[in-house]
């Protein structure tokens, strides 16, 4: 799911299942976009999400 205005992707689905092994260096290896966000698994009533974020993120924007 992207926005218009920014290339944001979001991806809501588990991709883990629970303590299964995850190896974070090489998703974020792997990640070819700007800003991503991806559900990695759920703990109890959480979830675990990764956030990758090249430059800088508008909502964190100095004013």
């Amino acid at each position: 799911m992207s926005d218009q205005k920014y290339p944001y992707v979001n991806h809501m689905n588990i991709l883990y299942d629970s303590l299964q092994l995850i190896d974070v260096p090489s998703l974020v290896e792997q990640c070819t976009d700007q800003w991503y966000n991806q559900t990695l698994c759920q703990v109890n009533d959480s979830v675990v999400r990764l956030g990758i974020l090249h430059g800088e993120y508008h909502w964190h924007k100095r004013q």
